[in-house]
């Protein structure tokens, strides 16, 4: 079952050579929490202090998270990932698919060109359904690959209508 792992196993030693990384911290936290829509009490037992979302909140899926998840989607969709390279020398990553059933899925930026170690690049991906999934989540994968380093993000949508 797909809900079962996340993006990658932890490799140890992968860990010192990662290639990409999905960066996200505190107020990524917070925003996700507010699209839950987590209650002012809760926020400051996690916060210490009291915290006040953005209006509008920004939605769940646009965590910069490896995996991708949407649920209750009811027509196309764009979400947005930053991801941080952790390499040695220049490279360049290419992005990959595997289609969940019933939808088209966009990269845009398809390719990502990556000169020095700690540079940022932020890209794009569209869902677009052409079939309802009939309440059950479809599940594919989008993978950057540089040669030498494999980075996978599992997806799952739900797609009640169109």
């Amino acid at each position: 079952m797909p809900f079962d792992y996340g993006s990658k196993h932890i490799s140890p030693t992968g860990v010192l050579n990662s290639g990409l990384v999905y960066d996200f911290d505190s107020h990524e936290i917070i925003n996700f929490l507010c699209s839950t829509e987590a209650s002012p009490a809760q926020l400051k037992n996690l916060t210490g202090e009291l915290v006040h979302c953005k209006n509008p909140l920004t939605p769940s899926y646009n965590l910069d998270y490896p995996s991708i998840g949407v649920a209750n989607m009811n027509r196309s969709l764009s979400l947005y990932r930053t991801v941080t390279y952790y390499g040695k020398d220049p490279t360049v990553y290419v992005a990959s698919i595997d289609y969940p059933a019933g939808v088209e899925v966009k990269v845009t930026l398809a390719k990502l060109k990556f000169t020095k170690v700690g540079e940022k690049m932020s890209f794009r991906v569209d869902f677009i359904p052409f079939k309802n999934s009939n309440g059950s989540f479809v599940f594919g994968s989008l993978t950057w690959s540089n040669g030498i380093h494999r980075v996978r993000s599992p997806i799952g949508l739900n797609v009640v209508s169109m």
